[in-house]
């Protein structure tokens, strides 16, 4: 008994080792070198950066994105595609459809290619009342 749960421990621990060993953090940036922790709704001037190495290692040319988390009326919708280094950048316009509402959403967005879920990445989406 006591060498099966020691073992059954020791391979949660190696299987959250792993999970959390390969998790990239998720940014946001202007494509100038400043990293933001969120996107921003009305906005079209950010990206979502994704390493390469998570799209098979090189940009997909039919690349697309599907969305969950965010509030009724929000979206986030792919603008563009470029790359800088080891990762994709993903031109992004986060828009709300009432200004009146604060939005605090954390969006999976999830990368797309070939018919296929590349990878998903978490990002929180905030906007702040209008106004």
């Amino acid at each position: 008994m006591k060498k099966t749960l020691m073992t059954v421990t020791a391979a949660l621990a190696l299987t959250f080792a792993a999970g959390n060993a390969f998790a990239a953090p998720a940014y946001a940036t202007d494509g100038n070198g400043l990293q933001y922790s969120a996107l921003y709704t009305e906005s079209s001037w950010m990206a979502i950066e994704v390493p390469l190495a998570d799209l098979g290692g090189t940009l997909p040319d039919d690349l697309s994105i599907t969305t969950a988390g965010l509030s009724n009326g929000t979206t986030i919708t792919l603008d563009s595609v470029d790359t800088q280094g080891g990762y994709a950048l993903l031109y992004v316009s986060v828009e709300r459809a009432d200004t009146g509402v604060t939005v605090n959403d954390m969006a999976q967005i999830t990368v797309n290619a070939g018919g296929k879920a590349l990878t998903t990445v978490s990002l929180p989406v905030y906007g702040g009342v209008d106004q």
